[in-house]
């Protein structure tokens, strides 16, 4: 899943679509990633000092109801008339759930269209003979789809939870030609600061800083240019701020944007996230005085939490109404190549995301399948041939590429492989000619096949072709591997255990018990049991590229290592290429929140690049035994081109984790140029010129 969604096409349509994915953890990384780029450092929302840190820190910490109401364009005049009195907003004309139902003809000659839940969606009509009213509604109703709700660009989460509507404003030309818009910045209910936008609809906005006594402030916000003459000081200067203060009182902090007319005032709106928390001060020490000012509540979560039980019940519903619309599909298979653009047939696709428990008394977490429906629209024919999308789908759900794998050609696998490396990767991965890590990692997926990848691979059978080449002692002692969960003596085994899927999502599979004694072994189960549909397969999730399928998906259960005083193992990660260990990744506390995670080459100097999480600048401690890892990591490693060895440290014994071929595919590289720096390690020529021969 890529991470670098702010600032693509779509992005409002690509974040709901995510769904539950977006976790608190990815929204942080996302926002985080945006917030270096256009900020200029580092975002830190555990101890947040800047006045953008902690925008940032209200979006996702601070979920006061009477935000929503504020926030919804439509709804606040309530509130401010119930605050500061009527006569302060422009009167409404009418409001509409649908924008079908709007009376064109009722309507006077001039108004203005406005849709609640987000900026910039407004329509100024000064005259109604020249307005095309289909061309209008289905603006209207583009606004108003789920995916164009203000949350879902850069979770301003006081957008979450508004119902859309349209509204008609009464059109004033005297705001429409407003020179001057007075933005007042309130920390606790008190004025500090305003700007003045100058000619803001035009491009040539100025933006113009104060402070409560309309003293100039020297900096910049946002990049923008100062006015030349200042802008003046209002007439009603002081009644502003007697009616900011009022509205904002109940906020740790809130932009109140008025205009004035003559000798009226008109509200524009209230703003919880000036900027978005994405817009630098220069210089920055005004961040810093704006963040002291800012002072952060306690957190205030109100989003309910999903629960399992309720998502078994959602992922019964979603698998019956796929099964239904299988039955129904298979009446009409698809045929990729011909195909007329007018008829179309709607396939339910159950797709796969993590729900995250905390009750299993343990550090990691579950995954479990489906919830989550999708729709796709396929050709429909009546050729009884393969049923595939057309032809501008880029990837098939994992249970169709389960159901069509024997269909799936090799150029639509480097047709997804293009289409995926270009979103998440940002450049599209040259597979003729491949120079970078992941292209290397991306060719040697599609092309190389190796007889002991599906063993070395599979965490049931590795056991074994481990042991005998470094020792069973360096094993994690198997208690079983079983493909019915009903077969499992939960009774028979010990206190403390570690269950997992034989292959999938790395560690989103694995769940550590602690204490037998205090889960609940049905809910267990239930988990568990999902990671048996074969389309959870990574191989699946990833378009077949991979050659890393189980000969069949099974539940290991192993012995629970002992970790002594220190609760989270230690996780060392060797990228080994052509035999040879070329750089590691250290996961020190890993599943916790002080979680951190460093690259570092074989010297163990620390590498100046990261992925996506977490990462850490300074080198850990070095382990008395990592030549001896190292030894073993060359021992596992000398008959592939390429593979990632994982080792747990245990008070100095050393436990092989897993064997992965394609670790972290599609993750980019920060910056870019380590990409191609770590593709320079590993050689794969001689195995282009095999396939090339043969």
């Amino acid at each position: 899943m890529a991470s670098n969604y702010i600032g693509s096409k779509d992005v409002k349509k690509e974040h709901y679509e995510l769904g539950v994915l977006l976790t608190e953890e990815k929204k942080k990384e996302i926002l985080g990633e945006a917030f270096l780029r256009r900020v200029g450092y580092e975002m830190n929302l555990d101890d947040p000092k800047t006045f953008n840190e902690k925008i940032m820190w209200t979006k996702l910490y601070y979920q006061n109801p009477l935000i929503t109401v504020c926030s919804d364009k439509f709804a606040v005049k309530d509130y401010v008339k119930d605050t500061i009195g009527e006569g302060y907003y422009v009167p409404t004309i009418a409001s509409w759930d649908d924008p079908d139902d709007i009376d064109f003809d009722a309507l006077p000659d001039s108004f203005v269209l406005k849709v609640n839940w987000s900026s910039g969606y407004n329509i100024i009509v000064k005259d109604k003979s020249e307005l095309d009213y289909d061309d209008t509604r289905r603006t209207l109703k583009m606004w108003m789809k789920p995916d164009r709700n203000s949350y879902y660009q850069f979770f301003n989460w006081g957008f979450k939870h508004a119902k859309p509507v349209v509204y008609a404003e009464e059109y004033l030309e005297q705001i429409d030609g407003q020179v001057y818009d007075y933005k007042f910045f309130t920390f606790n209910g008190e004025v500090k600061a305003l700007f003045i936008a100058t000619d803001r609809s035009s491009n040539d906005v100025t933006f113009d800083f104060f402070d409560r006594d309309f003293n100039y402030l020297p900096f910049t916000y946002g990049n923008t240019r100062h006015a030349n003459p200042l802008p003046p000081k209002p007439r009603n200067y002081d009644k502003m701020v007697e009616l900011a203060e009022k509205l904002a009182k109940p906020f740790p902090f809130v932009r109140v944007d008025f205009y004035e007319v003559g000798d009226k005032i008109y509200l524009g709106e209230m703003t919880f996230y000036s900027g978005g928390g994405l817009l630098p001060f220069e210089p920055v020490e005004w961040d810093y005085k704006f963040g002291e000012w800012f002072e952060l509540p306690e957190k205030m979560i109100t989003d309910k939490p999903l629960h399992f039980e309720s998502a078994r019940i959602a992922c019964a519903k979603a698998n019956r109404k796929t099964k239904a619309a299988l039955t129904e599909f298979r009446r009409n298979f698809i045929r990729h190549d011909a195909y007329s653009k007018k008829h179309y047939i709607t396939l339910f696709n159950v797709i796969r995301f993590p729900v995250y428990f905390q009750n299993f008394n343990g550090y990691r977490y579950a995954g479990i399948n489906g919830i989550q429906l999708r729709t796709s629209k396929l050709i429909k024919t009546n050729k009884k041939d393969a049923y595939l999308p057309a032809p501008e789908f880029d990837v098939l759900p994992p249970r169709m590429a389960y159901m069509m794998e024997e269909k799936i050609t090799m150029d639509m696998k480097k047709h997804y492989c293009e289409q995926k490396g270009y979103k998440q990767l940002k450049y599209f991965p040259n597979l003729d000619n491949p120079q970078s890590y992941n292209e290397k990692l991306l060719w040697l997926a599609l092309h190389y096949k190796h007889p002991d990848h599906k063993i070395a691979s599979d965490k049931a059978l590795a056991k074994d072709w481990i042991g005998e080449r470094v020792g069973y002692e360096h094993v994690v002692p198997l208690i079983g591997a079983y493909d019915n969960v009903n077969d499992i003596d939960f009774e028979a085994l010990p206190q403390r255990f570690v269950v997992k899927a034989n292959e999938g999502w790395g560690a989103n599979e694995v769940i550590l018990v602690q204490d037998k004694r205090k889960i609940d072994i049905d809910q267990l189960k239930a988990v568990i049991s999902t990671w048996l549909y074969p389309w959870s397969s990574y191989y699946y999730n990833n378009m077949c590229i991979t050659d890393e399928k189980p000969e069949k998906p099974l539940i290991v259960i192993e012995e629970f290592l002992e970790i002594g005083d220190n609760q989270y193992l230690d996780d060392y990660k060797f990228y080994c290429c052509n035999g040879k260990v070329k750089f590691s990744m250290i996961v020190k506390e890993r599943g916790s929140k002080n979680q951190s995670r460093t690259f570092v080459d074989r010297d163990w100097n620390v590498l100046p690049f990261r992925r996506a999480g977490k990462f850490s600048s300074t080198a850990p401690e070095k382990p008395a035994n990592l030549e001896k890892m190292y030894e073993m990591a060359e021992t596992l490693c000398k008959d592939f081109p390429f593979v990632r060895i994982d080792f747990y440290n245990q008070d100095g014994e050393i436990f092989v984790g897993e064997m992965t071929f394609t670790p972290g595919l599609f993750l980019r590289f920060e910056p870019k140029a380590w990409d191609f720096k770590l593709g320079e390690m590993l050689d794969i020529s001689y195995l282009m010129d095999q396939a090339e021969n043969n």
